[in-house]
């Protein structure tokens, strides 16, 4: 159903791994029997990369030069910035981790505030209190996003990692291309569908967890492809639970998910994927 490194390499699968140039040369150049590439055009290199590659021996070379990479140290060193942020957030008071609106529905937010009957003073400190923990809490993500992705890299040694942040794939498992997609919950609509048992559900059927996140994505971002979900159970989790959370998944076998989508043009259609489902939760 989608292409696997293993058995097809392509020059888009190599611009995705290697991101430049002279990530390629690098590469090639740790080769067994490596050509000279002084005088070797980008379109002569790139086509190196893809007729001499062999997924046992260049998935090494790739993780080899991943630890190299600035991609790698920010993930590291993101461990330490959560924490910091944690005990920021809480120094400020500024309440639960959570959002204060929908993610990009910040003016819809604002409006709402505005036809409330308060003082004009006292909408601005809610808003401004809201942008705070909006700009904070994006922060955290792309931070525990960054360091999730470094755990599931050392968890796994049949990942092979991009070299830079590359849009719909973020890493191979086992030759197929995942896509890492974090989500601040299993939808509202699965929270609503099971109530207070909401979390124990979700811990007990990631396919549904699936099912919904997909089902109930945006249309401009429509995608059926092969995704490595986040989903945030609970927020506040201090860096030495997110590494035993990885510690305890199976990244190794992807579930199979079924779905149908409402498009708005063409109406249902129903799809068939795979993924994986991280749940990140305190117990």
């Amino acid at each position: 159903m989608f292409n696997n490194i293993k058995k097809c390499f392509s020059e888009i699968d190599a611009k995705k791994i290697l991101a430049n140039k002279d990530n390629a040369i690098k590469y090639l150049s740790k080769l067994p029997n490596n050509i000279a590439l002084k005088k070797a055009s980008t379109k002569e290199i790139w086509e190196r990369v893809v007729k001499t590659w062999n997924y046992e021996t260049s998935k090494n070379i790739i993780r080899e030069l991943f630890k190299e990479s600035s991609k790698y140290k920010a993930g590291k060193e993101s461990a330490e910035v959560i924490d910091i942020l944690l005990n920021e957030w809480k120094k400020l008071n500024l309440g639960d981790i959570k959002w204060p609106c929908s993610q990009g529905d910040f003016d819809n937010f604002v409006q709402k505030i505005n036809s409330q009957s308060i003082l004009r003073l006292e909408k601005d400190e809610v808003v401004k209190i809201a942008a705070v923990k909006y700009r904070r809490l994006k922060e955290l993500n792309t931070a525990r996003n960054d360091y999730l992705e470094t755990l599931l890299f050392e968890k796994n040694n049949n990942i092979v990692p991009t070299l830079k942040h590359n849009k719909g794939t973020d890493f191979y498992i086992d030759g197929v291309s995942f896509d890492q997609k974090v989500a601040k919950s299993p939808t509202q609509e699965f929270i609503k569908k099971h109530g207070d048992k909401w979390k124990e559900v979700a811990k007990n059927n990631p396919v549904e967890v699936a099912e919904h996140l997909y089902r109930l994505q945006d249309e401009g971002r429509f995608g059926y492809e092969p995704r490595l979900f986040v989903v945030y159970i609970d927020e506040d989790i201090p860096v030495i639970e997110l590494k035993s959370i990885i510690d305890k998944i199976d990244i190794t076998k992807p579930i199979e998910v079924s779905f149908t989508y409402k498009h708005e043009k063409t109406g249902d259609k129903t799809y068939k994927t795979y993924c994986f489902v991280v749940l990140l939760s305190k117990n």
